[in-house]
């Protein structure tokens, strides 16, 4: 035993002095980012392999972040990958990861896979627009499959040769992915999707590594690095969109009594791995209600007291699987979430396993998730109506602008705040909106007078709110000219003026005409002119008087 111990330490030393390195593994070049506490036992992905697979330094140079080399291994800068993934993933369903290359200023891919100057970017440098940058159409010797495949550059890492591709030879960079202790390989352009099967994957928070090469004659370049962390869970990933009608704010966890609440649970599914599973949600709204089991996503509930109440939602999905039980890889002691939520609100992990039926053909999985909230719930506006609008006749020294009054009434608390926008009359493109402070009534009911400065058609959206609520009310106003007015009222005094002198000398000739038949007392307090002109003013001033008396009640004019 000692004389093997002894002959092994002779042959690392006689390799070091000699300059002769050993064979470099994938976990000594990929696994250089993963903490020890990480590294273990995992379960096998499907398609992936391990990684104490031999690497091929001489033909993919393995690079430390910071060696010098990184800085010129693209011509006019550096290349960037960036790594995205539609994680979290439920376990047994597929993550996706995307990598995206971004090239130095003025540099893109063409149709071809070639690396050229773009033509409509502007580069102080001394290149020419539509001058290659990288050019393997070029110099790629092989013109058919069988001499790409004989040709030793084109393998990966470990010595497989690249697939079969009829674009094989835009297929200008390699991508090597690695993650739980194992590594897969492809090749692509300037960007490359992966899906990754998590039936054996390892519950947690998860790392996956890649690394980009460029290819090359001899050898192949690194041109980038990226990592990014994804999730997989035995807890079905969902959030829950919580709206209602004049709720001002839905992240606040505040809504408004006594009005229709939406709950829409939205599954985070983008494998599509849920589609043929049974799919039930049982709420429990905290009122008092009891629980309700629905198989439809989108519910809604009304709340008729204030207070604070605690939602809790339970997610079942029924998984046909295999009826063997598949029990995946325990997770590292750490804290996974698996609920996204979008109204700020506490998850709650219950682990499970999965639950096979009895032995046959059908069997079933049960996977769960748990969602839990509270909510409060206030007095807030339920309904606003425009009951009135009123034209206001300005004179010309009064205002230049025409003034409406529109008379708003409301249905719940009293608002603090009236908002005004005008718009054109599709309602699209606004043109000015005005605030102002509600004084404190004891009934909502309010007067909003409002100037117009050009003659038209508007859309006028009015809204009231609190510190809870927001209501609005929307209608089209047709706004006549202040000059078209004034014209109006000139005429009128012009024609009512002639009246009154025609008015005066018939009265001073039946004067005349019936002085002797008219009692002398009646002359003493002027009633017959003063009554007659009482008439004629009424007759043609009958604007002055109130038109309505039942609007003496409405609140005034802001």
């Amino acid at each position: 035993m000692k004389f093997c111990t002894l002959s092994l330490l002779l042959l690392v030393l006689t390799l070091q002095f000699s300059g002769v390195q050993p064979h470099k593994r994938f976990h000594d070049v990929m696994g250089h980012r993963r903490s020890s506490a990480s590294m273990g036992h995992h379960g096998r992905l499907h398609g992936w392999s391990p990684d104490t697979h031999h690497w091929n330094e001489k033909l993919y140079p393995a690079w430390e972040d910071g060696d010098s080399r990184w800085d010129n291994c693209w011509k006019g800068g550096k290349v960037v990958a960036l790594l995205t993934s539609d994680s979290p993933a439920l376990i047994g369903s597929n993550v996706t990861f995307v990598v995206t290359l971004q090239f130095p200023k003025c540099q893109k891919e063409d149709e071809n896979g070639d690396i050229v100057y773009d033509s409509n970017c502007k580069n102080d440098s001394s290149v020419y627009p539509g001058q290659y940058v990288y050019n393997w159409t070029e110099w790629t010797n092989c013109s058919d499959w069988s001499e790409c495949g004989n040709a030793t550059e084109n393998v990966f890492p470990d010595g497989r040769p690249f697939p079969y591709h009829h674009n094989l030879q835009r297929n200008n960079f390699i991508y090597v992915f690695y993650t739980l202790g194992q590594y897969y390989q492809q090749t692509g352009r300037s960007a490359a999707i992966l899906s990754l099967n998590t039936t054996n994957a390892t519950l947690g928070i998860q790392l996956m590594e890649v690394s980009v090469y460029r290819r090359g004659r001899k050898w192949h370049t690194p041109v980038a690095k990226s990592s990014g962390i994804y999730i997989v869970t035995d807890q079905i990933p969902f959030y829950v969109n919580i709206s209602q009608k004049n709720d001002r704010n839905a992240s606040d966890g505040i809504f408004i009594k006594d009005s229709p609440i939406t709950f829409d649970v939205r599954i985070h599914d983008p494998s599509k791995y849920l589609n043929s599973s049974a799919i039930s949600y049982k709420w429990n709204f905290g009122d008092g209600s009891g629980s309700y089991v629905s198989n439809n996503p989108l519910i809604s509930h009304t709340y008729t007291l204030q207070g604070n109440f605690s939602l809790n939602l339970t997610v079942k999905a029924d998984v046909p699987g295999p009826c063997t039980p598949v029990t995946p890889t325990p997770p590292a002691p750490v804290t996974t979430p698996t609920v996204i939520d979008t109204t700020a609100a506490n998850a709650t992990d219950v682990p499970t396993a999965p639950v096979p039926t009895a032995p046959g053909k059908n069997c079933l999985i049960y996977r769960y998730g748990h969602y839990n909230t509270t909510i409060t719930i206030v007095e807030g506006i339920l309904e606003v109506n425009i009951i009135q609008m009123t034209n206001i006749q300005v004179s010309t020294a009064e205002s230049e602008n025409s003034m409406v009054d529109f008379v708003i009434a409301c249905q719940g608390s009293i608002p603090t705040d009236a908002c005004t926008t005008v718009a054109d009359p599709s309602c699209t493109e606004t043109q000015n909106m005005v605030c102002d402070k509600v004084t404190t009534t004891d009934q909502c009911l309010l007067t909003l007078r409002r100037s117009f400065s050009e003659p038209g058609t508007y859309c006028v959206n009015i809204t009231l709110n609190d510190d809870a609520s927001l209501a609005l009310a929307s209608t089209l106003v047709s706004v006549d000219g202040v000059t078209r007015s004034t014209t109006t009222v000139q005429g009128v005094l012009l024609s009512v003026g002639l009246l009154m002198v025609l008015a005066i000398a018939v009265t001073i000739l039946l004067h005349k005409k019936y002085k002797q038949y008219r009692p002398l007392e009646r002359n003493v307090n002027g009633g017959g002119v003063s009554v007659y002109f009482n008439h004629l003013k009424a007759v043609l001033f009958s604007g002055n008087n109130e038109k309505d008396p039942l609007l003496k009640s409405k609140a005034g004019i802001i």
